[in-house]
């Protein structure tokens, strides 16, 4: 009963910092394939953010300025531009309506090319969340919809669980991205070390010059396993590596229906957040 009294009572890391500037993080990765070398990328992705207490850290408006760079390695018969750019600015909303409901919105605004051509070039995510905690602390259920901003995916309901058994076991199963944690150290109030299993859809939609000086709209696409360990810090910040595998690997252009499969291939991604 002791041991069962000390995790109740153990002390919460907070998810945002008392102040203006809520982070500063770098990530990086790459997809790279395991025998051919049809099609391998790599990326760095920065960001800043800011949060804005409407009335309290309840109750929070952030807003993060996004920048992200792809490097493709392509076989020389594959038409794809060499670089790909995404300049975004993401608003975040999180407001609790009663003890148990809250509302969770993403607008992110975007422009996604490379940088040969504006048309189609303007993209928007958007998601939409409402929240209810069934259990308190223990599970979570939520309902909404989100709009991925990509060609090849449309708008599509979003429904999910958080289910959280106990301190050290966490499975959060909410689309676009799932990952079941499990924690392996804690010191105190400082920070938290997770072992996670993780799966979803990567990719994204481009808006693209091709070898014949027409523009069009480029989509890849994969589905991610992955594998990782990632340290928190209270007030949000911490760093994370992983490994996995992407499968389902394909390449669309939408202006002549084009399609190009390739093979599964090997997954790493790092990252750091102040």
């Amino acid at each position: 009963i002791a041991e069962c009294d000390a995790v109740d009572q153990e002390i919460e890391l907070s998810r945002f910092k008392k102040q203006a500037l809520q982070s500063v993080s770098v990530t990086g990765g790459g997809v790279f394939e395991f025998d051919q070398r049809e099609l391998n990328s790599s990326f760095l992705d920065v960001g800043i953010g800011s949060g804005i207490p409407l009335g309290g850290f309840d109750s929070i408006l952030g807003v993060t300025p996004r920048f992200r760079i792809d490097w493709i390695d392509a076989a020389a018969d594959i038409d794809i531009p060499k670089h790909l750019y995404e300049f975004e600015l993401q608003f975040f909303y999180r407001r609790p309506i009663n003890e148990r409901l809250s509302l969770l919105a993403i607008f992110s605004p975007s422009i996604r090319s490379d940088l040969t051509t504006s048309d189609k070039a303007f993209r928007v995510f958007a998601l939409g969340l409402l929240n209810w905690e069934c259990i308190p602390d223990r599970l979570m259920l939520s309902a909404g919809a989100v709009v991925l901003g990509r060609a090849d995916l449309p708008a599509l309901p979003a429904f999910g669980i958080v289910w959280t058994p106990n301190r050290v076991t966490k499975l959060d199963l909410r689309f676009p991205l799932t990952k079941f944690s499990y924690r392996l150290a804690k010191n105190g109030g400082h920070s938290e070390t997770w072992a996670y299993l993780g799966g979803g859809i990567g990719g994204n939609t481009w808006a693209v010059t091709r070898a014949n000086d027409q523009s069009d709209e480029l989509s890849l696409r994969d589905y991610r396993l992955t594998v990782g360990i990632e340290r928190l810090v209270d007030g949000g910040g911490g760093c994370f590596a992983e490994l996995g595998v992407a499968l389902g690997r394909r390449l669309e252009y939408e202006r002549d229906d084009s399609e190009i499969s390739f093979d599964e291939a090997a997954l790493i991604r790092a990252g750091w957040r102040y």
